[in-house]
């Protein structure tokens, strides 16, 4: 059995051990050394598979980096797929990665995949540059006025913002709360959990004309009236608020609980009404879908596969049609 055909067999029964003593400690993999690699692979495995092992092995090509060349899809089913492509020379594999263009010849219609991203810091062949030096200082010039905020008893929702506007150009610049890229440098990530929390916040502070308005149509409604209610219920169920941990007595000082490294506690008392919106609208909303859970009866006749929602709900009992 080659090299290859070992590597691929661990592969598919998720032998770590024997990855590990298959793979060489002198090459890296995906540009890391090999110990992150094979860690980084089992922790992301391990948020999916509860398998011990991958059902099956499917040949296909690559349709992208290395187009036209061999690659393998390890998968199984209602699971994510790991595609691997196998760099080899002279029937040695000096490289492994994930394949993220990979076309099989009967694809099985599981286009959910694992992926694996490691920052710069990480890659074996990393320097540091003079951006990655100035950008730095930005990020820790930043951190430092966020813990001189944490450093007073209470900060002020205006405070927040301020700093949180202050720091939005090196935020942009930096890719910091961007769900549609990878965080690039592992030194910048405390700043974009840092600024990914405020964010939130900042959110719900500026609907919070949303949240006024759904609290007085809540007070003009027949709270008795189960169907006025759930009418409310639907007419802002698209207005969504970010919950936030709370202090003791919120309702009367405004005081919040930012949960960051470190936490804050933030006045928030001008825009108190999201908060409490949120606490209205989720507590009846749990109420009704607890009253109107799906039945046994109602799984067997869906296949087991039931929407959780209001809506799907109240549609299972045959309730309030008229106001979908």
């Amino acid at each position: 059995m080659s090299e290859k055909q070992q590597l691929i067999q661990a592969f598919k029964s998720l032998d770590f051990e024997a990855l590990h003593n298959l793979l060489d400690n002198k090459r890296s993999y995906m540009e890391v050394p090999k110990d992150l690699f094979l860690s980084k692979l089992k922790q992301e495995i391990d948020r999916y598979i509860v398998l011990n092992f991958f059902e099956k092995v499917i040949e296909g090509t690559c349709d992208h980096c290395n187009k036209g060349c061999k690659a393998y899809k390890f998968t199984a089913e209602n699971l994510p797929s790991l595609n691997l492509f196998f760099e080899e020379n002279e029937g040695r594999v000096t490289d492994i990665y994930i394949c993220s263009a990979l076309k099989v010849d009967t694809p099985d219609g599981n286009d959910w995949n694992i992926y694996l991203n490691f920052f710069e810091e990480e890659k074996v062949n990393f320097e540091p540059s003079l951006k990655y030096h100035l950008d730095l200082q930005k990020v820790e010039n930043a951190t430092e006025d966020f813990n001189s905020l944490a450093a007073s008893n209470l900060v002020t929702i205006q405070e927040l913002i301020h700093w949180y506007n202050k720091y939005k150009s090196l935020a942009d610049e930096l890719n910091l709360n961007n769900p549609f890229e990878s965080l690039k440098f592992k030194a910048f990530e405390h700043l974009d959990s840092l600024y990914s929390e405020v964010s939130l916040l900042i959110r719900n502070f500026n609907k919070n004309h949303l949240a006024q308005e759904a609290l007085r149509e809540y007070k003009r409604i027949n709270r008795d009236d189960e169907k006025s209610v759930i009418s409310w219920l639907l007419s802002y169920k698209d207005k969504y608020f970010f919950p936030f941990k709370k202090t003791k007595n919120w309702k009367k000082t405004g005081f919040i609980i930012l949960e960051t490294d470190p936490n804050l506690i933030i006045d928030c008392i001008e825009c108190l009404d999201f908060f409490l919106f949120e606490e209205i609208y989720s507590n009846i909303e749990n109420e009704i879908m607890e009253k109107y859970k799906p039945t046994e009866e109602h799984f067997e006749q869906n296949g087991g596969n039931i929407e959780h929602s209001l809506e799907s709900y109240l549609k299972l009992h045959n309730k309030y049609l008229d106001l979908f």
